[in-house]
């Protein structure tokens, strides 16, 4: 009972100064089904710095995740970002992210993609949070997926 009641409180938590982070998400509807991507970058005083969300089309899952990483990966380096906490809620992601391959074949070329970009940072952590304390980036998967238009204003 106690672990359910901690993956309900789950929130994002700030790092230390300096540290930005990057939560992402996709979201298709079925599997493999028309997906949305979303993600986020708050800096370490918790203010969202930048957004992106996107419509990819028919994906799998586990496609759109590892796609919106990639996309993701690729805002930081064009922010500048030199310290990056990254954090996903499918797990699988996450551990192929550390382990540098994936179980499925088919997407180790977005993963290798993914990695090559990592490299770019000073440095880098890796970690997986439940699907509560990453809900503004699933948002913005949906929204796409429900053919919400978005606007992004810079900060």
């Amino acid at each position: 009972m106690a672990s359910l009641r901690s993956r309900a409180e789950c929130r994002w938590q700030p790092l230390g100064e300096g540290w930005v982070k990057l939560n992402f998400d996709g979201a298709p509807r079925g599997n493999p089904g028309q997906a949305g991507i979303g993600c986020y970058v708050h800096n370490w005083e918790c203010k969202e710095i930048a957004t992106l969300a996107s419509l990819v089309g028919i994906k799998t899952n586990n496609w759109a995740k590892l796609m919106v990483l990639v996309e993701g990966l690729h805002l930081c380096r064009k922010l500048g970002v030199k310290i990056l906490d990254i954090e996903g809620d499918l797990a699988i992601i996450v551990n192929s992210l550390r382990k540098g391959n994936m179980p499925n074949w088919r997407l180790n070329t977005l993963l290798s993609k993914a990695i090559d970009l990592c490299k770019g940072f000073d440095r880098f952590t890796v970690n997986h949070i439940y699907r509560e304390g990453n809900k503004r980036a699933d948002e913005l998967a949906n929204m796409v997926v429900d053919g919400i238009k978005l606007l992004f204003e810079p900060a």
